[in-house]
């Protein structure tokens, strides 16, 4: 039995971490945790309408987005996410550093660069963190 436990990780798919680059906006899954169902849209923007959520394109204001959404009352979760993934789109984000792999003064930009002041433990939760948010969305 422990044997059928362990072979079944090796059927799941692997996720790569990439560099630890920052990426402006936030999740679209954190601001839709903050909120609850049913709401209309113009409550939606009165909550958090200032908020700037991630999309492919850059960091974008809610309210703007749902601006675009033709629904007036949304009714769950998994319809708010629908509705602004209709108008933003679904894909890699955009990050804040462009060149990150790629710097011009010749030097990489690599966890070996630090000065060793980092947390380890802080390092491993905010990888955590990044990976269930990348799961949940």
């Amino acid at each position: 039995m422990a044997d059928e436990a362990e072979g079944n990780g090796d059927d799941e798919p692997i996720v790569e971490l990439g560099e630890k680059t920052p990426v402006a906006g936030q999740p679209l899954a954190r601001v839709a945790a903050r909120l609850t169902w049913p709401h209309e849209v113009s409550r939606i923007i009165d909550q958090e309408g200032e908020s700037m959520i991630r999309t492919p394109t850059g960091p974008r204001q809610l309210e703007s987005v749902l601006m675009d959404v033709d629904d007036t009352y949304i009714d769950s979760r998994q319809t708010f996410v629908s509705a602004v993934e209709d108008v933003i789109g679904n894909g890699p984000v955009e990050t804040e550093s462009h060149d990150a792999n790629d710097n011009h003064d010749g030097e990489s930009t690599t966890d070996a660069d630090t000065d060793g002041d980092a947390d380890p433990e802080a390092e491993a939760v905010w990888w955590c963190e990044t990976v269930k948010l990348v799961i949940l969305e």
